[in-house]
């Protein structure tokens, strides 16, 4: 039986770049109309509402990182240009704008993914392997799938030797969600190190000044000022041991197993950020385009890890990590399994598919959609330890 799902799967269906981008593009107009339909705009497509609506409270000098209840519930948590790349958004109907918005994300991330210096094969499996959590998030009319495109063409770039497009999606990335400072990660791969430190600096002055010209620069740096407030605010929002939704990283998950709110986040990130930093003494290996690969896997999978705002719809970011450390590896039974368990918990589970009981009364409940991930991540850097080719 297994046998003939192997043959299956083998079809150049499967493969053919043109029939993945058809799928891609669907999910992102099905997933789009499919929650703007469901009625309840406010709820099944809140998230892009907070996106589209902050272009106009940016034009009035309205505080856009305060709660506006009669428009949407959350906060908005993007840098200023985000608001400003979102205008043409704002001026769409909304269920033109949110299909848009999500075929957008889901085309972008694909082609980011056939940038990797992989084959084309290797491409279609990482796709594969990523598009139900790629739903996840656009099911939530999420900004993540975009996110982790530009973390990727971040590294793609540099090692095409284009500093200069590298440098965009690594600042624009961190203007928009902090989350692209991880691009920074990659700056030993640079060929011309010094292009790439002076084309950050200037993206970064560019999108720092760009919302200027629209509303001015006192309004502008009150901004930023008001993002730093709510970002800090946000973060105690998600630790709280009552809110089931964030904190599904691996502080949150022993936070909420052993039922202690204070558990300090450094007791796991210093231990994190030390054994991601010991690959950085394999100096010899820069060069080597699967360490790289494996480094970009290792960020895409931190970032979740470590960040206390992580919840399903962000796995995508994980997920992507997930994807391209399988197609390096040995594939092993070990690697199988592991596989398949990070599949079924991390991508699956939060889907009708998966026992809505084991999912509300335990995978939501102890931020276990983290485990398989940090499983992964482990082995991950255990091979690259290893010099595993």
């Amino acid at each position: 039986m297994l046998n003939k799902i192997s043959v299956f799967f083998q079809h150049p269906f499967f493969y053919n770049k043109r029939n993945l981008l058809i799928i891609w593009i669907l999910a992102g107009i099905v997933t789009g109309m499919k929650q703007y339909y469901l009625g309840e705009i406010n709820s099944h497509i809140n998230n892009f509402v907070i996106f589209k609506t902050s272009f106009p409270h940016l034009l009035s000098h309205q505080n856009m990182y305060l709660e506006y209840p009669k428009e949407y519930f959350d906060l908005y948590l993007y840098g200023p240009i985000f608001s400003i790349l979102i205008a043409p958004f704002s001026m769409m109907p909304t269920v033109i704008s949110v299909t848009t918005w999500n075929v957008l994300n889901a085309v972008v991330l694909l082609l980011a993914i056939y940038e990797l210096p992989i084959s084309d094969r290797h491409r279609a499996v990482v796709a594969w392997l990523v598009l139900n959590c790629a739903i996840t998030s656009m099911l939530n009319t999420q900004f993540h799938c975009l996110c982790i495109a530009f973390i990727v063409l971040s590294y793609t770039f540099l090692n095409k030797k284009q500093e200069g497009w590298a440098a965009f999606f690594m600042v624009l990335g961190t203007m928009i969600k902090l989350y692209g400072i991880v691009g920074l990660a990659f700056f030993f791969f640079a060929k011309n190190k010094w292009k790439y430190i002076g084309a950050c600096l200037a993206w970064a002055i560019v999108f720092f000044i760009v919302p200027m010209f629209f509303v001015g620069i006192d309004y502008t740096l009150q901004c930023y000022q008001d993002w730093f407030n709510v970002l800090t605010h946000k973060n105690d929002l998600n630790v709280a041991m009552n809110n089931t939704r964030t904190d599904v990283c691996v502080m949150g998950m022993f936070r909420k197993i052993l039922h202690d709110g204070t558990l300090s986040n450094l007791y796991f990130i210093i231990p994190g950020l030390i054994i991601f930093g010991l690959s950085y003494l394999k100096i010899k290996e820069f060069k080597n385009v699967n360490f790289q690969m494996r480094l970009l896997a290792s960020v895409a999978l931190f970032i979740i890890l470590a960040s206390t705002g992580s919840e399903s719809p962000t796995i995508i970011m994980a997920f992507v990590g997930v994807a391209i450390w399988y197609i390096l590896s040995k594939k092993t039974t070990l690697d199988l399994v592991l596989l398949w368990f990070t599949l079924i918990i991390s991508s699956f589970s939060p889907t009708d598919i998966f026992p809505r009981f084991i999912r509300e009364n335990y995978i939501n409940q102890y931020a276990l959609m983290a485990l398989p991930l940090l499983l992964v991540w482990l082995r991950l850097h255990w091979q690259i330890m290893k010099n595993e080719e």
